[in-house]
This record gives C-alpha cells, sequence and structure tokens, in this order.
C-alpha cells in the first residue's frame, strides 16, 4: 500500500493507494507547528476511522512546498512507519521535459500536475489547478512541461479583499448564480466567484491562441475546482483527486 502526501500552502492530503486503486484521501489543514508526532497522531486516528491497516504501508511519496511540514511529515515516516519518502522534485529519473528556465524552480506540486494530467488526460494540456494560488500548467505535444502562469487563489483573494475593506464582511464562496448581486454578499460572491471564472476562461484562450493548439486537452483541479468547473465556458475535466493520482505515478516511474 502506498502513501501519497500533497504538501500545499493550505492544505496537506493524504491519500492511500492498493496499486491503482484509491483507497481513501483525506484534507488537513496546513499547520507548520505540527511536530512529526502530532500528524502521526492524525494520520493514525484517520486510517483507524476508515478501518485501513497503516501499518500495511510499504511505500511514501511526498511532494512538498512548505518544507517545515514536508520535514515534519518525513520524521514521521521515518520514526512510526520506518519508511524514507520519496520526494518529488525536478531531478528524479522521470521522462518529462521541463522546457523552462529553471527547472528546479519548478514547484513539486506542478510536477505532480504535469504527470498525471498528461498520462491520465493526454497532450497537449493545460492544468488548472485552484489552491492557494491558482496555476496553470502547460503541456505540449511532446508531453513536456513549457511554463504556464501564477495567479492568486481564489480564497487568498477574498481573505485580502475582507481584511482590506472595513465594510465588507467575510462570506461563503458559493456560485450566486447572477452576475449583477442584489446585495452586499451576493456582489461579493459574483465578483469573486465569477472573476475566477473568466480569469480561466481568459488565460485558456490566451494560452490557445499562443500556442495555435485547437485540440487541447483542459484538467482542473484542486479544492475549488468544484465549485466553478460547471461555470466554465470552456469544456474541462474536473479530476480532484489529480496531484495525487500524479504522486502514484511518480512513485510506480521512479521507484
Amino acid at each position: 500500500m502506498l502513501l501519497a502526501m500533497d504538501v500545499g500552502n493550505s492544505n496537506v492530503v493524504l491519500a492511500l493507494f492498493k496499486d491503482e486503486e484509491l483507497l481513501e484521501s483525506w484534507r488537513l489543514h496546513t499547520n507548520n507547528t505540527h511536530t512529526g508526532d502530532d500528524w502521526w497522531i492524525a494520520v493514525k486516528h484517520l486510517a483507524k476511522d476508515a478501518g485501513v491497516d497503516i501499518g500495511s504501508v510499504n511505500g511514501i511519496i511526498i511532494s512538498s512546498v512548505v518544507p517545515v511540514v514536508g520535514r515534519a511529515l518525513i520524521q514521521m515516516c521515518e520514526r512510526y512507519l520506518q519508511i524514507r519518502p520519496m520526494r518529488v522534485n525536478a531531478h528524479l529519473p522521470l521522462d518529462l521535459g521541463l522546457d523552462v528556465k529553471d527547472p528546479d524552480s519548478v514547484g513539486a506540486d506542478r510536477i505532480c500536475n504535469v504527470v498525471a494530467g498528461r498520462t491520465l488526460y493526454g497532450v497537449p494540456g493545460i492544468i488548472v489547478d485552484l489552491g492557494t494560488a491558482t496555476t496553470f500548467d502547460v503541456v505540449n505535444e511532446s508531453g513536456h512541461f513549457i511554463g504556464g502562469s501564477i495567479a492568486p487563489g481564489m480564497e487568498a483573494s477574498a481573505r485580502r479583499l475582507f481584511s482590506g475593506a472595513a465594510l465588507l464582511s467575510a462570506v461563503d464562496l458559493k456560485v450566486p448564480g447572477t452576475a449583477i448581486g442584489r446585495d452586499t454578499e451576493t456582489n461579493l460572491q459574483a465578483g469573486i466567484v465569477y472573476g475566477v471564472v473568466d480569469q480561466i476562461d481568459g488565460m485558456i484562450t490566451r494560452i490557445r491562441e499562443e500556442t495555435g493548439w485547437q485540440d487541447i486537452k483542459i484538467v482542473l483541479t484542486g479544492g475549488l475546482g468544484g465549485l466553478i468547473s460547471d461555470e466554465l465556458r470552456t469544456s474541462v475535466t474536473y479530476d480532484p483527486d489529480l496531484t495525487v493520482k500524479g504522486l502514484r505515478l511518480i512513485y510506480q516511474q521512479c521507484s
């Protein structure tokens, strides 16, 4: 059984695979103060509640963009599972071209998304990940990552707005149904949600124009992807587990 761990700025996603089957996945808040022991308590209880024997794990892989949390999780694995995790980076022996100026600067999560996107959905493609940041990863006809773009994420933008505007209170992020809000709450929801929707549609249009690609696979992932996938004018495939599926594929290729 494989334990795959994706450490993002907002959430840590833990997933258990048996061969290609995703058995369980959990999403926890990223906590920079947690020790390896703290993470073990969480992992052990989650697995127990799911009826999974965590002791059956015989392989572990981790992608992390938060070094302190990544180190704590590695300590947890080494102490309690006696396994040193495989760590995702640009130097793994993957059949993956990172055709960018500085391959070492490509985030581990983006490497996972590119591997999963091109393997599961084909090329050329664009993978849009809605997390703390909204990232656009572009994969060419040869399956190489050629770059993309990074924008502020929906929740991060909303928090910045609420903290900087004394008369605006936080609202639930949901689709309001109309672009014209009739009160402060729906005004905010329309601006935040449809603003991201139009940003994604617009960026995909620009990438199409720059590349000249017509038949292009668009994959949407990330915790907020399900909220907006049906609102896009662009035809997309929503895969909430894309990043951990990439972790499984990388482990399979490199172990």
